[in-house]
C-alpha cells in the first residue's frame, strides 16, 4: 500500500507551502496520466518562414512515404496520412503571399516536410502616353488642352447651367 505523506515545513509561510504542493500535484498528475492515456494523439504541424517561402513541417513516426499525401486544390493545401489504424487530415487556405504553383513536399525518416513558394512579387512598369486616347480623336475632341477664359464659370456638381 503506497501511502503519501506531507513534511512540516513550519519555515515556509502556509499559504505559500499549499500553493507549491498543488501545483506540484497537479504536475505530478499531469504527467503520470500522459505514461497511461489511452488516446490517440494527432500530429502538430509546425509552420516558419524561410525567405519568403513557408515551412510546414510534421512528424509523422511510423506511416511510410506511400501512405502520406499532399494536394492542392485551388488556394486549399491538404496534408493526410492514412494507415490501416488511423487517419489523419489538415487544410488550411494559402493567403495571396504564397503561390499554390510552387507547392513542394519530403517524406524523410518520418517527417513530412512542405515547403510553399512565395507569390511573386514583380513591379509593372506602366508608359505613360502624352497624346490622346484614339477614341478623344475619333469624337472630335482636341488632342492639345485649349485655353479658356478664366472668366467663365464652371457649374458645381450636381447642378446645371441652365438651373
Amino acid at each position: 500500500m503506497l501511502i503519501r505523506t506531507r513534511p512540516h515545513r513550519p519555515m515556509l509561510p502556509l499559504n505559500s507551502f499549499h500553493s507549491f504542493d498543488r501545483s506540484f500535484d497537479r504536475a505530478f498528475e499531469q504527467l503520470t496520466s500522459s505514461f497511461f492515456s489511452t488516446a490517440k494523439r494527432t500530429p502538430v504541424v509546425d509552420a516558419a518562414w524561410h525567405d519568403g517561402d513557408l515551412v510546414l513541417t510534421v512528424d509523422l513516426p511510423g506511416i511510410p512515404a506511400d501512405r502520406v499525401d499532399v494536394s492542392v486544390s485551388g488556394r486549399t493545401l491538404t496534408l493526410s496520412a492514412k494507415t490501416d489504424e488511423s487517419a489523419w487530415e489538415r487544410s488550411m487556405t494559402l493567403g495571396s503571399a504564397l503561390d499554390p504553383e510552387h507547392v513542394t513536399a519530403s517524406h524523410v525518416d518520418g517527417r513530412l516536410t512542405v515547403t510553399v513558394g512565395a507569390a511573386a512579387r514583380e513591379v509593372r512598369k506602366i508608359e505613360i502616353s502624352t497624346t490622346a486616347p484614339a477614341a478623344a480623336i475619333e469624337a472630335g475632341e482636341p488632342s492639345q488642352p485649349t485655353s479658356e477664359p478664366a472668366s467663365e464659370v464652371q457649374p458645381e456638381n450636381g447642378t446645371s447651367e441652365n438651373g
